[in-house]
């Protein structure tokens, strides 16, 4: 075994080597290795710019600039008691995360298509299909606890972040106030990377995993989510459309993994109340476009 001084004796050793290599070569061949160097510190460099992270404010400028692309798509169900309780739902597994530097907002979206959305600062849609579609209110919060497990993650700011073009974006709409074209226009791109092309398969499974936990840590049971996919694959296989399965791994994968989760974690939470009574009394209102 080479003792640490040793080691570092040689690591010394190597240093002083290559440099009097490198001096030992005429002025053009020094000016070459040097420029690759120098070329290489500038890469990482920019490299390190280009990541820097996204403050809370931007986060929540571009959230509130995504979150109002939204409503104007698809409008907001207006109805109170509704909105309440989603909210409140919402707002226990919201409880659990680990990210607490923001205010978490729950809306109810106009729409029979099964989906739910976040956008970064805090904004979650689920629309009057996926409310539908749930049984009970531990669905529910499982769904709404996904969406806060991609805020919580920052899957989309890290899009933003690392995005060369939407990172220069972001840096002019700093300079300018909220709601300017850089904004709008950051925007427009990140629904775009929602809606057409989802988010990464490890970015989906990575908000399932914070979602089950948030949910059971907000005393629901562990399996809310998985029973709510099961649903969602069969209704899609009948022509449903759903943001989940055109943009989401297959619903197999990610309930899998969901199930070694709560195996793992030794959830045995059969015997939580899934509060299906008061699922279906506080969300009858619901109605279909057609008013059926």
């Amino acid at each position: 075994m080479v003792s640490s001084a040793k080691f570092g004796f040689l690591k010394w050793t190597s240093w002083t080597v290559g440099i009097l290599a490198i001096a030992a070569l005429g002025p053009q061949a020094r000016g070459q290795i040097f420029g690759r160097i120098k070329r290489g510190i500038d890469k990482v460099q920019q490299v390190q710019e280009t990541t820097k992270p996204i403050s809370v404010e931007e986060e929540q400028e571009i959230g509130r600039e995504v979150a109002a692309k939204m409503i104007a798509a698809f409008h907001v169900y207006r109805n109170d008691a509704l909105t309440r309780y989603v909210n409140l739902v919402g707002a226990s597994v919201a409880a659990q995360s680990e990210r607490q530097d923001i205010h978490y907002h729950f809306a109810v979206l106009d729409s029979d298509d099964i989906n739910a959305f976040s956008a970064p600062g805090g904004y979650v849609f689920i629309t009057r299909g996926a409310l539908k579609l749930c049984e009970d209110e531990a669905e529910l919060a499982g769904v709404l606890a996904h969406e806060v497990g991609h805020i919580a993650g920052k899957h989309v700011i890290h899009i933003v972040e690392h995005d060369k073009v939407l990172r220069a974006g972001m840096d002019e709409a700093s300079a300018h106030t909220p709601g300017s074209a850089y904004l709008q226009n950051i925007s427009k791109n990140i629904l775009v990377r929602i809606f057409d092309q989802g988010l990464a398969p490890e970015d989906e499974f990575d908000a399932d995993s914070r979602g089950v936990r948030y949910a059971h840590g907000a005393g629901y049971p562990a399996n809310g989510l998985e029973r709510f996919l099961v649903r969602l694959d069969q209704a899609t296989n009948q022509g449903a459309n759903s943001f989940f399965t055109r943009t989401h791994p297959p619903v197999k994968d990610r309930n899998e993994r969901i199930q070694q989760q709560i195996a793992m974690e030794h959830w045995e939470d059969a015997d939580r109340p899934a509060l299906a009574d008061r699922f279906t009394t506080l969300t009858a209102m619901l109605k279909t476009k057609a008013g059926s």
